[in-house]
């Protein structure tokens, strides 16, 4: 990995104005959800990474932001903003070791559904949790007796 210049790689992969650069090694891409899967292959085929350590679902309150970190000699975090209106984005299960899991906990904490993926039971919150009340929205009013 020493010798590369991952700057101008990444940045050749996905648009210099899409692409922003942290401490040495860390870079943060823009994406809309249309581009999620074709971007991940991107990351995979021409950057050599494969490795998702996890998905970051944040409330921006005007709009949800998926962060996806890949790692591997560099850390390349594809952000993702979602509509608050159609909180969806494709899935990557399937096709990304562990996205299946990481989708699943999204899904159960913030409501974003990952369009596509195949098994959308509760991860995190108990089977008796009520439907539609997604504990990490900042909207969200948690149910009487919940966090006791």
């Amino acid at each position: 990995m020493v010798g590369r210049d991952w700057e101008s790689e990444v940045k050749a992969v996905f648009g210099e104005d899409n692409v922003s650069r942290g401490a040495d090694g860390y870079f943060w891409v823009q994406i809309g959800p249309q581009a999620l899967r074709e971007s991940v292959a991107a990351l995979k085929d021409r950057l050599g990474l494969t490795n998702l350590s996890t998905i970051v679902a944040e409330d921006m309150r005007e709009h949800y932001l998926l962060s996806y970190p890949f790692l591997g000699g560099i850390v390349v975090t594809l952000q993702v903003r979602i509509d608050k209106d159609k909180p969806e984005v494709p899935s990557l299960a399937g096709t990304v070791a562990g996205a299946i899991v990481y989708e699943r906990e999204v899904h159960d904490v913030m409501g974003i559904t990952p369009v596509g993926h195949p098994d959308l039971r509760r991860q995190v919150l108990p089977d008796d949790w009520p439907v539609g009340v997604h504990p990490l929205r900042k909207d969200t009013k948690l149910p009487s007796g919940s966090m006791e």
